[in-house]
């Protein structure tokens, strides 16, 4: 290290941690700090309707999964374990002869559980329970086997389905225009209070009362307010703490605005953009042309190795920008630079940020009783947010709310676009269910890249279950399919006129002419050796496909083999068996892409046409094969006949 650094933050040297797990007379509690420690609860025992010592047994199997070396990150995680522990005391309490202690638990116990899941719910809150109960060993070995040994039954996995082009615009357009609002919004209440502190309104006008409130809030952090605590008349007659507070802050409703906007943007997660830190990297100081910011971010389902990640939000490309980088469509850029759209959540936010003394990057002004800022953004804050702006709230489907019944999970799933038709987006009233699944799940197809997962992960999980991608992957499928036939029936380009056709031709020149789609004239010079290539006969060297119609041909002679004006002729068969054996032979002696790049083609269409004559045939025309035949074969195969 070429410096000291700093010392690290410790806590006071009397600073003891808080006991999470309290058991005493008539209390049974323990407490879950969020590993950010943004959020705590106390998670109660003794309200479970079971015999003290088996909520006694619960709370400690739920302190060992949630604390510091356990699984559970978040608040969500910790409230599914306590609720999974809730219905299995429930069903105990429920049981004939209910069990007193953890040996008493025997595998009849835990079918009647299973049996009072629904199928909606079953595998989640089994997986849950295996979690619980997999380093605790006062429960009986063959209930440890009932509950961790079996193949959970398989259940359809859920078809998010990405919005289409209409809904998505319709979601855009709203987040955009709330984003654009409470940028002039903010911007004007400074404005305003700048030009108070400088003296420049008119006493006593609304005006400077407006002012002189903003000037209190940003000072403060708070209204003005009277002696005991009330806020003062004043703060209500302008338009109330929520109106004013909007002035200097964003509001929940824009917080969840610009996370929505970021997740389309950068196909993140809800919950992992929602965590975002104000604190970040910029390696070009926010100077230069690298135009990005690094900042860490935790995706705790990843495991313990992989949680803490760096993420990189990027400005437009260069080239990109310099094409919009007008004062007119100044708007586009922002909308379309996921570093611009951070870079104004953060200006935004300030006040907000330094009041609360939060290093999140979403912060905003809260109108609650409780608190005046917040940092917090939730599914619940999505849902209010869709509701104000004229979007259907979603039915609370999923693991934190299972349905009664497999029917009805899937009626409501379907509803809300997680199951539907492929190709279908179900609306409510002519909009869409705004899912924040669905969104990512959008982007993740538009993008085709890797965010936050395995390349594999993507591929077999978000885009396996689309429909859309599906149908995609088919139409790809049957144009590569619909190629290859078209490549093999080109191979069959080249007709072939045995022996036979010879015989026809003698008899009836102009019927032969016919078959072979030429005139008898032409035929009859086919016939006599005149308008030989090397490896077929020219039926019209002044019309190739190779060269301007009227001009010769000035094609490879191996080209031949895939022209409309090829025809093979038994007299050709020596030196295709030559060529076609001189090719075979460089096989072994060339790199195998580049023989594949410039033979490839040639061997495989004279196979086709060696097909045509026996084998008989075949060792025939190689023992027939002339000094000049070889001399030809060579020249061509080494490129002598080739126009330079």
């Amino acid at each position: 290290m070429s410096g000291r650094g700093r010392r690290a933050s410790q806590p006071p040297r009397d600073w003891e941690p808080p006991e999470r797990l309290v058991i005493g007379p008539g209390t049974c509690t323990v407490l879950f700090v969020e590993e950010q420690g943004r959020k705590s609860r106390i998670f109660d025992f003794s309200a479970f309707p079971v015999s003290v010592e088996l909520q006694q047994w619960m709370a400690r199997c739920f302190a060992r999964t949630t604390g510091p070396r356990g699984g559970a990150k978040r608040l969500n995680s910790a409230s599914d374990y306590y609720k999974t522990l809730a219905k299995l005391a429930a069903v105990l309490s429920e049981v004939d002869n209910p069990p007193r202690s953890p040996q008493e638990v025997t595998p009849a116990h835990i079918a009647a559980f299973r049996l009072a899941l629904t199928s909606a719910s079953h595998n989640h809150k089994i997986v849950t329970l295996r979690v619980l109960i997999r380093k605790n060993s006062e429960l009986r070995p063959e209930t440890r086997r009932a509950i961790l040994e079996g193949r959970l039954p398989q259940q359809k996995p859920a078809e998010i389905l990405a919005y289409n082009d209409g809904e998505l615009r319709q979601i855009l357009v709203t987040v955009r225009g709330d984003i654009r609002k409470a940028r002039d919004r903010i911007h004007a209440g400074r404005s305003l209070l700048a030009a108070f502190r400088r003296g420049e309104l008119t006493p006593g006008s609304r005006d400077e009362q407006v002012a002189q409130v903003l000037d209190v809030l940003e000072a403060t952090g708070d209204f003005p307010r009277f002696p005991g605590g009330r806020v003062k008349p004043v703060v209500k007659r302008l338009g109330g703490v929520g109106e004013l507070g909007a002035m200097l802050s964003p509001t929940l409703a824009d917080a969840v605005a610009f996370a929505l906007l970021l997740v389309e943007m950068t196909a993140e997660n809800f919950g992992t953009v929602a965590g975002w830190p104000a604190v970040h990297f910029r390696p070009d100081g926010g100077l230069g042309n690298l135009a990005v910011a690094l900042l860490e971010e935790s995706k705790p389902r990843r495991g313990p190795s992989r949680e803490h990640m760096v993420t990189a939000v990027e400005d437009l490309p260069e080239g990109l920008a310099d094409v919009i980088d007008d004062v007119t469509v100044q708007e586009r850029r922002l909308f379309r630079s996921p570093l611009l759209v951070y870079l104004l959540l953060l200006d935004l936010g300030a006040l907000a940020r330094r009041h609360s003394g939060s290093e999140q990057a979403f912060c905003y002004v809260s109108v609650g009783k409780s608190r005046r800022w917040g940092s917090e953004l939730s599914a619940n804050s999505v849902g209010d947010w869709a509701e104000s702006r004229g979007f259907p709230r979603p039915p609370a489907i999923g693991r934190h709310r299972p349905a009664p019944d497999q029917e009805q999970a899937d009626q409501e799933a379907s509803a809300a676009g997680i199951s539907a038709t492929p190709g279908e987006a179900i609306t409510g009233d002519g909009k869409p269910y705004i899912l924040v699944q669905r969104l990512r799940q959008t982007a993740i197809e538009r993008r085709r890249h890797p965010v936050a997962h395995t390349r594999s992960t993507m591929n077999d999980h978000y885009l396996r279950r689309s429909p859309q991608v599906i149908k995609q992957s088919g139409e790809i499928v049957r144009d590569a399919l619909d190629a290859e036939v078209t490549k093999a029936r080109d191979v069959q380009a080249v007709p072939v006129f045995t022996a036979d056709f010879l015989a026809r031709a003698a008899k009836d020149p102009q019927a032969a002419a016919a078959e072979m789609g030429v005139d008898a004239d032409t035929l009859k010079r086919m016939l006599n050796r005149e308008r030989d290539t090397v490896l077929a006969a020219c039926v019209d060297h002044h019309d190739s496909p190779h060269a301007q119609p009227g001009d010769p041909c000035d094609a490879s002679f191996l080209l031949c083999l895939r022209c409309r004006n090829a025809r093979a002729l038994p007299h050709h068969l020596p030196v295709q068996v030559a060529v076609h054996d001189r090719l075979a032979a460089l096989r072994s002696d060339l790199p195998p892409q580049l023989w594949l790049h410039r033979y490839g083609d040639p061997y495989t269409r004279l196979g086709y046409l060696l097909s045509h004559h026996p084998d008989r045939d075949r060792d025939q025309a190689r023992d027939q094969l002339t000094e000049s035949d070889r001399q030809l074969a060579d020249d061509l195969v080494n490129g002598r006949l080739d126009l330079r």
